[in-house]
């Protein structure tokens, strides 16, 4: 459901998923919309039947979200995009994935941060000058959450190297108190959009609100 803030002309619209007591705010210039799914982060696609893949779209709810001129769903995570693009999505988790699920695990649910921090840290060692004026990965923002209800996760913000530029990834992973509902929000874009428009991708991180529901698996 997508909600219109304020009266007259708003600067911005609500986006929400009442079920799951998922609520976020965008610019009212940026396109979203509902998508089929799932995104399968974590899982391997080639090893799911259609009849699970059914089951999984009946527990994931997924809205893309894109600040360029036109909405495009084959672009929305793209290291060269001029504008921020992204998704929120709020998956109920399978019970192989909530058994297994860790805080930590969320910091690598798009990108292994870890592992992406360990070879930096590993270059900066081995060319000290060279790797710190030209990072391959730079963390510029690690946040542990812990909201009300027992909602809690991690925020992050970070810049990657790619083959087609330097990209910025803001990302909030979250699971509610029994880690078995994920609620993540992906938002990037060159680092260059990022330096332009990165105060605007904050707010609509900070907006991002977690009120958890009965609703059960």
């Amino acid at each position: 459901m997508l909600l219109a803030g304020g009266c007259g002309s708003p600067s911005y619209e609500y986006v929400t998923n009442k079920k799951d007591g998922a609520f976020l705010r965008v610019p009212n210039d940026w396109n979203h919309r509902e998508m089929p799914g799932p995104a399968l982060f974590g899982i391997d696609a080639r090893t799911v039947s259609p009849e699970m893949l059914q089951g999984l779209m009946s527990r994931e709810w997924v809205v893309g979200i894109d600040a360029g001129t036109r909405f495009d769903d084959t672009r929305l995570l793209v290291p060269d995009a001029p504008q921020p693009k992204g998704f929120v999505q709020v998956r109920h988790l399978l019970p192989e994935e909530a058994n297994a699920v860790s805080t930590n695990d969320l910091r690598n649910f798009v990108l292994s941060v870890d592992d992406a921090a360990a070879a930096q840290e590993k270059a900066v060692r081995e060319n000290p000058y060279g790797a710190r004026l030209a990072p391959n990965f730079l963390l510029l923002m690690d946040e542990t959450l812990r909201k009300k209800d027992g909602v809690h996760g991690v925020h992050l913000v970070y810049q990657v190297r790619t083959d087609a530029g330097l990209v910025t990834i803001d990302q909030t992973s979250l699971l509610d108190t029994s880690q078995t509902v994920l609620y993540q929000l992906i938002l990037a874009c060159s680092s260059l959009c990022y330096a332009q428009h990165g105060q605007q991708i904050g707010d609509v991180a900070r907006s991002f609100t977690i009120e958890p529901t009965d609703r059960g698996q």
